[in-house]
């Protein structure tokens, strides 16, 4: 009976069972891989408030700071102000622009700042906009022109398509690595180990 023989045919068999599993295991997250949603917002320009702020800040005696404040809509501005009731003020009075900053903001869902844009479509102060793109969307202003929309929403589709298949792409990747290694690198360890302990194994042979 060659015992080396058979345990050689019992590790291919084993090895092709493990790669066949550990496929089966992967699949999915090669074929889809999961990209977490995100939605999108443009802020509009208020460079112009900003500047004013600060240029009233270098001339008064009390210290001013500077403000994170979220809008009605749950967009998220920074404004210097002398206090944060000021700073509020001076936001919403600038928003009225018509103007959008040329780079949106991305939120992650199920984030805190998610949960704000959500709130301003209950107040009915926005609303959500379904940009083509697998689980992401446009956050706007309810009130905006129809040609506004339309055109932040051609620019979110056009960015977060390429940035989607640049994410997918590299998870895809990762994917395929971890399955290789899983794959492989057990069956390896294990005729290693197998081979020195049969080596070992012949060394107490009687002559």
């Amino acid at each position: 009976m060659n015992i080396s023989r058979g345990l050689l045919r019992l590790w291919v068999v084993a090895s092709g069972l493990w790669v066949i599993f550990v496929a089966f295991l992967s699949y999915e997250g090669i074929a889809n891989p999961y990209v977490p949603g995100r939605a999108y917002y443009f802020r509009k320009d208020i460079s112009f408030a900003r500047q004013q702020a600060e240029l009233e800040k270098s001339r008064a005696q009390p210290a001013w700071s500077n403000y994170e404040i979220n809008t009605p809509d749950g967009f998220t501005y920074s404004m210097t102000g002398s206090s944060g009731d000021d700073a509020a003020k001076r936001v919403l009075a600038a928003i009225g622009t018509i103007n959008y900053v040329n780079d949106p903001v991305v939120v992650e869902r199920y984030t805190d700042d998610y949960r704000l844009l959500e709130e301003g479509v209950t107040r009915g102060v926005s609303e959500k906009i379904d940009v083509s793109v697998p689980d992401t969307v446009l956050f706007i202003g309810k009130s905006e022109p129809k040609d506004v929309k339309t055109r932040l929403a051609k620019e979110v589709y056009e960015g977060a398509s390429k940035a989607r298949e640049l994410v997918v792409s590299k998870k895809r990747t990762e994917a395929i690595t971890g399955a290789v290694e899983l794959a492989l690198l057990p069956p390896l360890v294990v005729f290693v180990l197998g081979y020195l302990l049969l080596w070992v194994g012949r060394g107490f042979r009687a002559r």
